[in-house]
């Protein structure tokens, strides 16, 4: 049977975060973007977080109500991330997606080289059932 590996499914141009940028900055360029979260990089590219919705509301509700938003990014993002490799198969993340995640950073040699999200991982799924054989040698 054809294994299927991340990389076949994971999106590769990725919003993502640097730690330095303003949470209230992240926050607009996630609700631009229409999602959820993004991770968050350092100038090698490296992963050194992930930035949710939730963490940029929490900032941006304290910064409003004090009148005073500013903090960065570096300040509320989560810094253990679960991560997947690019040549894993596809079935490693659905027990990381059935446990909550809505969006799993793909790894390559030490760099995010992509993002597989539940709706890629779907994708995979419902190919998978629609063409049984497909690619099986």
């Amino acid at each position: 049977m054809h294994s299927v590996k991340v990389r076949d499914y994971m999106t590769s141009n990725v919003l993502s975060f640097k730690p330095e940028d303003g949470v209230i900055e992240a926050l607009r360029s996630l609700l631009k973007a229409g999602r959820s979260g993004a991770p968050v990089l350092d100038d090698d590219h490296k992963l050194v977080g992930v930035l949710s919705e939730i963490d940029c509301l929490k900032e941006a509700l304290m910064g409003g109500y004090y009148q005073q938003a500013g903090d960065r990014v570096a300040d509320h993002m989560s810094a253990e991330v679960d991560c997947v490799q690019a040549d894993d198969d596809i079935l490693v993340v659905a027990d990381l997606f059935m446990k909550g995640r809505r969006r799993l950073p793909v790894m390559e040699e030490g760099r995010m080289v992509g993002i597989i999200t539940r709706q890629d991982f779907a994708r995979a799924l419902i190919e998978r059932i629609d063409h049984p054989h497909h690619g099986d040698n």
